[in-house]
């Protein structure tokens, strides 16, 4: 169940295999993907998921090891165009660090990760390991906490 933490309180949106939560320890959301991710399970959590004001400068922790993925090289296309349209619509979010264990997963986030870069996207990595992902969110939302 894709689950919003917002200002409001707990808001439920369309089911999907993401669990996402306020992790306050560390400033961040956590999403735990698990079972198998699908193209319109992603679009429907790219488009609801920091899309509150008060959320989009949240960075998001993305655990991908309980998953698996459907997707095919053909759907970077389509969720690339979503992220254009979202960043368009609503400006860009914070930064996202996934991490899974799973090969397939890993090769499809690896495409997206790219895929955005190109379109100046470049707040996504993709990582093996929980402790990298973490490490780099980490001196990324801190840094972004500095004016200049």
């Amino acid at each position: 169940m894709l689950c919003l933490r917002t200002s409001r309180g707990l808001r439920h949106d369309r089911a999907v295999p993401i669990d996402l939560k306020r992790d306050l320890s560390h400033g961040w959301f956590v999403a735990r993907v698990s079972g198998v991710l699908t193209i319109e399970e992603l679009i429907t959590f790219l488009t609801t998921a920091r899309a509150d004001v008060e959320t989009r400068g949240i960075p998001l922790l993305v655990d991908a090891t309980a998953a698996t993925t459907s997707m095919t090289l053909a759907d970077v296309d389509t969720a690339v165009q979503i992220v254009r349209s979202v960043v368009a619509a609503q400006g860009m979010r914070a930064h996202v660090a996934v991490f899974t264990t799973d090969d397939g997963f890993y090769r499809w986030a690896l495409a997206y990760e790219v895929a955005c870069m190109t379109i100046g996207v470049r707040v996504i990595r993709v990582f093996r390991q929980r402790a990298d992902a973490e490490q780099w969110l980490t001196i990324l939302s801190t840094a972004g906490r500095f004016q200049v």
